[in-house]
């Protein structure tokens, strides 16, 4: 598998002046994801950076602009870098991860809505996959509870932890609407993706699965 991919949260709480208050709480959970994107792309030729959406959509750069959240200056405009990524998009967060680490290598962002991606050209890509799970976990979720989210987040992190691209690729989207488990088109995606990219044989880590806030979160690491 020509791919290695590293699955982390897609929520900007992870960038400490936009947690502000919370940023000590995460601070488990964004060092996971930091070191989780330095390791895949450590040795890769190239990166993408993936992120659900609500259509697919592939952009050749994209600034890790959080202005939408009150920090930062705009650092793209209508012709700049990352025109056109839609308001709320989570492939700021992955430019940010990419430039934490310190990486490189060309990187291409995209968007899915549930579809396997195109990897680009030859050698080794990393795959950076933002996404979460449901937001109903208790009482302090954004969603409130529903009693139906721990099993489903369960099954997202099992599937993690095993490299099973069976469940990932048949994660129900009417029931991540309802959890608002808002990741699931990028969980489909990459399982999508692995799968025609060659997915035999594959080494996974999960090396985070926690709820802070009540919203399910994990950090993983494939190694093909």
């Amino acid at each position: 598998m020509p791919v290695s991919v590293a699955v982390v949260p897609q929520t900007p709480l992870l960038v400490p002046e936009i947690a502000a208050g919370a940023a000590g709480e995460l601070e488990t959970l964004r060092s996971y994801a930091i070191d989780a994107v330095r390791e895949v792309t450590s040795d890769a030729d190239r990166v993408l950076v993936l992120a659900p959406g609500p259509a697919d959509a592939r952009f050749d750069d994209v600034a890790a602009d959080f202005t939408p959240y009150g920090y930062g200056e705009r650092s793209s405009d209508a012709t700049g870098t990352g025109a056109g990524v839609r308001p709320g998009s989570a492939l700021p967060l992955g430019a940010w991860l990419l430039d934490a680490v310190g990486t490189t290598v060309p990187r291409v962002f995209a968007e899915t809505s549930g579809e396997a991606v195109d990897l680009p050209g030859n050698g080794r890509t990393a795959l950076v996959v933002l996404a979460d799970g449901s937001a109903k976990r208790d009482k302090t979720a954004p969603g409130y509870v529903d009693v139906r989210a721990l099993a489903f987040d369960a099954v997202i992190g099992t599937a993690l932890a095993s490299a099973d691209l069976d469940a990932l690729g048949a994660l129900d989207p009417a029931l991540a609407a309802d959890l608002w488990a808002s990741g699931v088109p990028a969980f489909r995606a990459l399982a999508a993706t692995v799968r025609v990219d060659g997915g035999d044989e594959i080494a996974a880590q999960l090396t985070y699965d926690g709820s802070p806030y009540g919203v399910a979160y994990w950090v993983a690491v494939w190694r093909g």
